[in-house]
């Protein structure tokens, strides 16, 4: 493929568009507005800001950085190790069950998109070591192949994460598409500064702390109604 290909799938990657099922998930937003404690712009700009920091860079972005050194060493043991890590660090069980429905749906949508690439070897780890194939690792796995920068493609995986909640809180709050643009232009450069702060850590040492989120999230499968899985 040539690197101008590449470039442009990656960013096919990202696209909120993907079917994947990011649509159906607030992961704990939809709790956070109904009780009330998310009622303005600049609220939910602290929820996210707080999700980046204390779980999305930690948890999700060193998971990533992990696989990527696992890919390279084809170390099949570690790749199915710090998939399952990250999922049961999502304590939260519709959050860990959605990441793992959109991880499953990823990797089948990126067997049609990206033919040429190698997917066997991400499988066989699953099979051999019990992976469960969360969205953060086949996102690693794809971008590894589209020979994305691993702190690129952390990014990147960070702004479509940050995108998801903006686009749920479009459905759930009374803004716009505009605001919504502009609270996601801000939370690039949050993204940029989080991960420069992390980049150099260990993806033995991924972790978060966001337990009053876990806890919202929790609580979500037992609002009277819900627009979201999660």
């Amino acid at each position: 493929m040539h690197s101008g290909s590449r470039l442009l799938s990656y960013v096919q990657l990202l696209d909120s568009a993907l079917p994947i099922g990011g649509f159906s998930h607030s992961f704990g937003l939809e709790t956070y507005v109904q009780n009330g404690q998310i009622q303005t712009m600049d609220h939910l700009e602290s929820f996210i800001r707080s999700q980046i920091h204390s779980s999305l860079v930690r948890l999700d972005g060193l998971v990533m950085k992990g696989i990527y050194g696992a890919a390279e060493q084809k170390d099949l043991r570690k790749i199915s190790m710090l998939d399952n890590i990250i999922h049961i660090q999502r304590t939260p069980r519709e959050s860990r069950e959605g990441m793992h429905k959109m991880g499953k749906r990823l990797l089948r949508l990126a067997k049609t998109l990206y033919p040429w690439m190698e997917f066997k070897t991400l499988e066989q780890s699953f099979a051999q070591h019990g992976g469960f194939g969360s969205l953060p690792t086949v996102h690693a796995w794809i971008s590894f192949q589209l020979e994305v920068d691993c702190s690129e493609a952390v990014k990147g995986y960070l702004y479509s994460s940050v995108v998801t909640l903006v686009n749920s809180a479009l459905r759930l709050m009374s803004i716009g598409q505009t605001d919504g643009q502009v609270l996601i232009q801000k939370l690039i450069a949050v993204i940029d500064e989080e991960w420069e702060r992390l980049s150099e850590e260990s993806a033995d040492n991924l972790h978060s702390f966001a337990l009053a989120h876990e806890i919202h999230s929790m609580n979500h499968e037992t609002l009277y109604s819900r627009l979201f899985m999660s």
